[in-house]
């Protein structure tokens, strides 16, 4: 099947979004999607210093390229992410509203009022951004969102004997807030995976602040990554916090749990829950633990 664009095309587009830093090796179609009514072709792209790439483009599709090594496992993964960015690109200039595109995209999670005031901001200077100056400028903002992030899920305690990590240093932050809320054997591949995601969209926000060759496409992806990385960071210590989480039926193993009685001890303090199953109307009595 015919790609819309040419192997140099996309190897000349490939060096040049990397300022010419690095020459590609290899590059070839590797799927093609007709499945939303429009062609588009996802390329297999390698270069000899800044690893391996995925091109998207189509005849009515703007090309852009994904790492390999951070976000995208595969070329129907990097398909799905590069439609749905387009088709929220395509809805926001129809009727864009950055307050409720906040919303959709971290998913209605409870976020600080501060944090989701400067994220509803980064959603709203997206949508006039033209010149490279702009998109530098929301380069820090996504930046300083994120340090902000860090200020607010990390706590002194969890840096336990290490040394603490510096105001601005988000990553360490973010580190040392996940080692806390997700730790054990059975969440280290979730610890990974939330690991490479934090340091990919940081190392994103950097790249574009100081980028004199970013596009509109590769600031909207900033964006659009940073928001649900704050989400996400929010869910984990909500998790933590909401004891009944992972509490399902002992009769059935349904979720649909509803607390009918709730025990205290003497200090006021939540010792027993007791919870109606709404599938199969089992009681279940769960302890917190100490």
């Amino acid at each position: 099947m015919q790609s819309t664009r040419t192997y140099k095309e996309v190897t000349e587009y490939v060096e040049w979004q990397s300022q010419h830093k690095c020459k590609v090796t290899s590059a070839k179609p590797e799927h093609h999607f007709d499945d939303l009514g429009v062609l588009v072709h996802v390329w297999n792209v390698k270069t000899d210093t800044d690893g391996a790439w995925w091109v998207v483009e189509g005849e009515t599709v703007p090309m852009n390229l994904y790492t390999q090594g951070a976000f995208y496992f595969g070329a129907d993964e990097v398909y799905s992410f590069h439609m749905g960015l387009m088709r929220r690109m395509e809805q926001s200039r129809m009727e864009y509203n950055p307050e409720g595109y906040v919303e959709a995209v971290s998913v209605n999670s409870e976020i600080p009022a501060m944090l989701f005031r400067k994220l509803k901001s980064i959603a709203s200077l997206i949508d006039e951004a033209i010149e490279i100056e702009d998109f530098q400028a929301i380069g820090v903002q996504c930046r300083e969102i994120l340090i902000e992030l860090g200020n607010h899920i990390y706590e002194p305690f969890m840096a336990g004997e290490e040394e603490p990590p510096q105001a601005s240093n988000f990553k360490k932050k973010a580190e040392l807030c996940v080692k806390y809320h997700c730790s054990g054997q059975s969440q280290k591949e979730y610890r990974g995976i939330i690991k490479k995601l934090t340091e990919a969209i940081w190392d994103l926000a950097s790249k574009i602040t100081h980028s004199r060759s970013s596009t509109h496409y590769d600031v909207s992806s900033c964006v659009s990554l940073c928001i649900p990385l704050v989400s996400v960071y929010i869910n984990i210590c909500q998790k933590s916090d909401d004891l009944l989480s992972t509490v399902v039926c002992s009769s059935c193993t349904s979720k649909k749990l509803k607390i009918i009685d709730i025990g205290y001890t003497a200090d006021q303090v939540v010792e027993r829950v007791e919870l109606q199953c709404e599938e199969c109307g089992a009681i279940n009595e769960h302890i917190i633990p100490d």
